[in-house]
């Protein structure tokens, strides 16, 4: 059974890292720097699509609207960041991190308007809810399958509100159980031998 509890936090240092920096991210453009800062590193799709600035399917992964943003993002990234940590190695988790996002960032400039802008790590982030979910489903811990599918449920209802991008919500999700189970089964696969 998965326990958030001080020592698995101890041992979950790119979590830690992750909102250090998503936290520094967001003091600076939100408070200290002037709204022109924020605008160059957003996903913005026409931007993205006419003038080749990739950079943003990046960036605005680091970005946050306002302070119910990131503390929504950041309690989650905390909980499921460190479960998707302590269970899968350094590299994976980043891949499922990174990969997640830039999948679900991918998929809002294909599916949405090119005056589109978004930002926030929540593609990211329900990567981590995905293979977390993997994690729960494989330990077989009815009561992590629970709350795991009431987490998901909850999330995929706000990803309905204005304002929302259900493509990122819906599409790292979908990277996070691949990935989570491709590494889960891969490990299975190592240990049967």
């Amino acid at each position: 059974m998965y326990v958030l509890d001080s020592e698995s936090l101890k041992k979950a240092k790119i979590t830690q890292t992750l909102i250090i920096i998503n936290s520094i991210c967001f003091l600076a453009f939100n408070v200290v720097l002037p709204i022109d800062f924020i605008l160059q590193l957003v996903q913005i799709n026409d931007r993205i699509t006419n003038n080749e600035e990739y950079y943003r399917l990046l960036t605005s992964m680091f970005l946050h609207a306002d302070i119910m943003h990131i503390f929504s993002n950041m309690v989650a990234l905390l909980f499921f960041g460190t479960a998707v940590e302590n269970n899968y190695s350094k590299f994976e988790y980043i891949i499922i991190y990174f990969i997640s996002g830039l999948i679900g960032n991918l998929f809002s400039l294909l599916l949405l308007p090119p005056e589109t802008i978004s930002l926030g790590a929540s593609g990211a982030i329900f990567g981590l809810i995905g293979a977390a979910f993997i994690l729960f489903t494989i330990d077989g811990d009815k009561t992590l399958i629970f709350l795991g599918l009431l987490y998901l449920l909850i999330f995929i209802i706000s990803s309905l509100a204005p304002g929302i991008n259900l493509w990122a919500h819906l599409f790292g999700l979908i990277g996070g159980l691949i990935f989570g189970y491709i590494f889960i089964r891969r490990k299975k696969v190592v240990y049967e031998y």
